[in-house]
Formats: C-alpha cells, structure tokens, sequence
C-alpha cells in the first residue's frame, strides 16, 4: 500500500513513482483522463462520457468559452469514442463554463440541475439538448454502464453557515455501475459536498423533500445491487474530510482521487498544474486515508490518465495527449507551480 503521505507535493515527477504504468490495453476497463477542476473523460469500449469539461482559461467575469480551446481538446483526448453524455454537478462557472461549447461540438446530451439547464437554454443550448435532473434517475450509458444520480450538498467556507444543508445550490453527484467479465467495477464521482450535519439533512426545495445526501447515496448504492464502491472522485479540496469520515467507512471506499486542486485564482491548462496537491494542508483527511488503508491516486499534471479494472487502479501514460497539448509527458509544468492560494483554508478547527 502507498502511503497518502508519499504523494503530497513533493511527489512531482509521475514518472518516478511506483505503480506507473506504460501504455496498456484497456478494452477490460475504464480509462479515465482528468484534466483539472473536476474535469474527468471517461471512456467506455467505444462510448466517451465528460463530466463538467472547463477548458478555457477563466479569471475575470467578463471572460467567455474558447470554442478553438475545446475543439483542441476534444481532438487531442478523443481516442475514438467520442463525447456522447456530459455529466455537470451544479451551476458554477469553473464547472459549467464550456459546456454549451462542447454540447454543440460533439452534440452529446447534458444531464444537470433544471437550473444550470435553464441558463444554458438561454445561453443557446438548443431545449431538448439538456435533461434536468432532481436525484434518483439511472441513466443508461451503454449495455453495460449506469449512472445514478445523487442528490448532494455544495460545500461552505470555515465562516460560513451551511444551514444545515438546507439551502444554496442544487448540487449532484453520480455513482456510475460498470458491468466487466470480471464482475462490476462501481465509482462515485461529486464536483462538491460538505460533511457533517448536511450528509443526513434532508434537502427540502419549494417545499419539495429530496432526502438526506446520504441516504439518497445509500438509496443509489442499494438499487445498483452494489454494496459500496470502491473509487471515490472526492471534491472539492476544502473541507472533503467531512465527508471522508463517513464515506470511506460507510462505503468501504479503497482508492480516493482528490480533485478540484490547481485551479484556484485562475485556470489555464498550457501552463500545466499551477500548485501541487499538499497533504500537510489536509491533515486531518491524511491521516483518516492512513488509518483505513485508502490507496490515493494523486494528479500531477493534467491530462492525467487511469485505467479502472476488476482488478483494480492504475495510472497509465498519457503522454501523446499531453505533447499534443503543450504539457510535459510527466510531472508538472511547462509553467513553474506556486502556493495554494487556499493554503490553511482546507480544513477548519470545527472538522
């Protein structure tokens, strides 16, 4: 097992830690590529699923979608599937910003709130583009593949009052159900969430029950016939111990992808990672890893890539998409990275 430690910031160079993997075929499984924020590409066989996708560079209010930055996107990490489903969590730039861009260019469906589906409307989207969701669809992706949805909660600031979970924007997470020849492989995926009281408080919306974040992940967990899952794509970075602490017993989560780190105060992918994922920032939710043996696989750079198997996670090259897109084949760069900007904000006295 590697430690959670050993892949703080000071593990840089992909290449030079253990477990990597050169390029492999992964018809038996899923090869998913991040690409900052909580961008995730998933490929199944011959079907490609995007989740959130923001690609253009963003720092001002005034900024708008790059269609070139996508397109040149789309054409580096389409290996041959396509994008055919985009998945969004919730109604915020750094995760919305593209999407009506990549809808027209691949014409894939959008699954998100009624909300982020309204503006998009407005926004061009054509109507009948964009499927609302309010927690408890299944969603075919192909013979073999489902997506739950999962009514969630964003997360809050240190100083800030979540209400109990009650209030603020509607936010989604998505247990995907993947069937192999060697029995399903299952993985949670949420762009947000906050822990504590707002896991087991019931969202009540215009006087409409939409459960408990927990139980409405149990609820999914259970109609999958699974019995928990064993990948967790966990964000964002801030506060995601309070949801460790209940998941990863609950669930019997064994590997934990952290996302939504490198992308605070800017985004730009040519630049590469512009700060390294710490776990002297976290330690809390370090320590808690450690103690029940979750296996972290860390994000050095973007583009990324994983193949997820019966057999388990592994990190696999990548380093066509990434040439192609100006990053180095391994480890950070091309830009030199900083400091969190969010550095002693990730976990409060209160955690």
């Amino acid at each position: 097992m590697r430690s959670f430690l050993a892949l703080g910031a000071s593990a840089l160079c992909l290449g030079a830690m253990p477990g990597v993997l050169a390029a492999q075929d992964d018809a038996a499984g899923i090869r998913m590529t991040w690409f900052g924020i909580t961008n995730w590409f998933y490929e199944f066989g011959d079907t490609g699923v995007l989740v959130d996708g923001v690609v253009s560079p963003f720092s001002e209010d005034d900024a708008k979608p790059n269609p070139d930055q996508v397109a040149r996107v789309l054409e580096a990490m389409d290996r041959g599937t396509g994008v055919d489903m985009i998945f969004v969590g919730h109604d915020h730039r750094d995760h919305t910003f593209d999407t009506v861009e990549w809808a027209r260019q691949t014409g894939a469906p959008v699954y998100t709130s009624a909300v982020a589906c309204e503006g998009m409307i407005s926004d061009g989207l054509p109507e009948d583009q964009c499927t609302p969701v309010y927690g408890g669809e299944t969603i075919d992706v192909d013979a073999n593949t489902t997506v739950r949805v999962v009514r969630w909660s964003h997360s809050f600031r240190c100083d800030a009052d979540s209400n109990g979970g009650t209030e603020g924007i509607e936010t989604f997470g998505f247990l995907f159900k993947h069937e192999t020849a060697d029995g399903p492989i299952s993985w949670f995926m949420t762009d947000s969430g906050a822990g504590g009281p707002e896991l087991v408080t019931n969202r009540i919306v215009d006087g409409t029950d939409y459960g408990a974040p927990l139980a409405n992940l149990a609820d999914a967990v259970r109609d999958a016939d699974l019995t928990g899952f064993d990948l967790w794509q966990g964000g964002p970075e801030s506060r995601v111990v309070n949801q460790a602490r209940v998941l990863v017993p609950v669930f019997d989560i064994k590997y934990f992808m952290p996302q939504h780190y490198g992308a605070r105060g800017g985004f730009d992918l040519g630049t590469g990672l512009h700060y390294a994922f710490d776990t002297a920032e976290m330690p809390k939710l370090t320590a808690l890893m450690e103690e029940r043996g979750v296996e972290p696989f860390v994000s050095q750079n973007y583009f990324d890539a994983y193949v997820y198997s019966a057999s388990g996670l592994e990190r696999v090259d990548n380093a066509e998409v990434k040439t192609a897109l100006g990053l180095p084949a391994s480890g950070p760069g091309p830009a030199e990275q900083g400091p969190n900007p969010r550095a002693g904000k990730l976990e409060c006295a209160q955690d």
